[in-house]
């Protein structure tokens, strides 16, 4: 049995989303509009229950994985490359204040986070914990989402009501305050007991259980104080101890399968199906991975008639484009990429073991058996004592980026803000209109519906970081 085929078989993460997701589309729907793949409709009534809220919640989190946003940010770290219509303008720096709107509005703001309010305040209200811990994950989750892509973003006085439309911004140190504070909070909660009724299999990824959902905390908050390590090295020290506190097997990984319907499918799938050669592997990602002879390259792109597509209808081997494909929270190969990136900076023995065993992760993970992937670790596996600490971090982000394709492209480009990794050529058809210095993205910009409704927090926030271009360097990256 195969590691997907024993996730489909234990633990309480087995059930698909097919039934569930079913419910969530029948009370709700989704938008009809340029980012089907995006949106459930923000309309949805507010006062549901917290079991009805909940799956939408969570289907809308992973959504924002890899709808628009996880293709924008793929593109701008080369795990995609745009080859026609929109995600060619993404592939030529010109992602402007239309880009991402839709995204930020019913993707983030007033789809999953605003649920994600809404169950906070009626769990708190109604004494059910666990459904309070859950909503804090996934807004934490959504809010390192927008903070990855724009810098300072509301939250403290957001998602308060009518009253909060014009909200001011957090700065982007303030908004990591409140991811930890949230993870925090959720793992408290987690530890009281249960209500009655729930959560069970209204949670799409856990069925309920605490303990699970435990560690997918301490994992999160293993890779927020990874991002924050440059501004204070002794968060390397917390990365650790939470990584000892956080799930240590795939089949403990916090995934949502997607459904088998147009309307349940994973993002990746559902754009390549409506707007099929719009988007390739990068030029980074495979040249990485063809320089190597990567055994996953078969399960990341095929090539067909001279273009390197991602998805395609009635190849099962493409696993990150499948309708079911899984999207996780976070996934063991990044816990275990960010715990060699930790020890490789405190100048731990294991690294290189962890190092390895991060690979082996990733190439489970894409169904890539020991026969396959034994000769590449034999050549790619190891961190040399004779490499010096530049060189080590690249390899561990490397492997990282390569691994993230298809489920954290966010991810992948916050690693390569942070760390210079992986090394990246500015496209040659690159526009400089909104990145006058032509060199790899820092940020995006703010969406229209801010500058025209919310317009002095807006211009606080863009005159605080130093300007509203895409080359302007957000806190974290300073």
């Amino acid at each position: 049995m195969d590691l997907k085929q024993e996730k489909w078989t234990m633990g309480p993460n087995v059930h698909r989303v097919g039934i569930s997701l079913g419910l969530v589309i029948l009370l709700f729907g989704f938008l009809q509009c340029e980012f089907d793949d995006l949106n459930i409709d923000p309309t949805r009534q507010n006062d549901a229950s917290v079991r009805e809220i909940l799956p939408t919640a969570m289907v809308q989190t992973l959504r924002n994985t890899l709808s628009i946003g996880g293709r924008v940010a793929g593109t701008l770290v080369q795990h995609f490359e745009g080859t026609e219509a929109q995600p060619l303008s993404y592939n030529n720096y010109l992602v402007d204040e239309q880009t991402l709107s839709d995204f930020w509005e019913t993707g983030l703001y007033a789809g999953a986070m605003k649920d994600c309010r809404i169950i906070i305040d009626k769990a708190i209200a109604n004494d059910q914990p666990h459904y309070e811990g859950i909503a804090k994950v996934l807004m934490a989750f959504n809010l390192g989402i927008a903070t990855s892509f724009w810098g300072d973003v509301p939250f403290s006085q957001a998602l308060l009501g009518t009253e909060s439309l014009k909200s001011s911004y957090d700065t982007q140190e303030e908004v990591y305050g409140s991811i930890l504070q949230l993870l925090d909070e959720a793992i408290i909660a987690f530890q009281k007991p249960a209500s009655i009724g729930g959560p069970t299999n209204d949670d799409l990824i856990f069925g309920g259980i605490p303990d699970r959902w435990i560690k997918t905390c301490h994992a999160l908050k293993a890779r927020y104080l990874l991002h924050l390590s440059a501004k204070d090295p002794s968060n390397l020290a917390q990365v650790l101890e939470e990584v000892s506190q956080a799930f240590v097997t795939a089949t403990e990984q916090p995934d949502l399968y997607f459904g088998d319907s147009d309307n349940e499918s994973n993002p990746l799938a559902l754009f390549g199906k409506e707007r099929p050669q719009q988007i390739e592997i990068g030029v980074a990602l495979k040249n990485l991975m063809e320089n190597t002879n990567d055994p996953r390259r078969s399960k990341y792109w095929v090539e067909v008639q001279d273009k390197d597509e991602v998805y395609l209808a009635d190849n099962t081997d493409l696993i990150r484009a499948q309708r079911n494909s899984p999207v996780p929270l976070i996934s063991l190969s990044e816990l275990l990429f960010i715990q060699a990136e930790a020890l490789v900076r405190t100048d731990a023995s294991n690294s290189a073991q962890i190092f390895t065993r991060g690979i082996i992760a990733s190439m489970e993970d894409c169904g890539i058996i020991p026969a396959l992937y034994n000769p590449y670790l034999a050549f790619n596996g190891g961190l040399s004592s004779s490499l010096s600490l530049d060189e080590k971090i690249g390899k561990v982000i490397n492997q990282k980026f390569i691994a993230s394709y298809g489920i954290n492209p966010h991810e992948a480009w916050i690693d390569q803000r942070r760390t210079g990794y992986p090394r990246l050529e500015v496209p040659s058809n690159a526009n400089a209109s909104l990145n006058p210095s032509l060199i790899i993205p820092k940020r995006v910009l703010y969406p229209i519906s801010e500058r025209t409704t919310n317009y002095d927090n807006y211009q606080e926030a863009i005159d605080r970081q130093g300007g509203h271009l895409m080359d302007v360097t957000p806190w974290l990256f300073k």
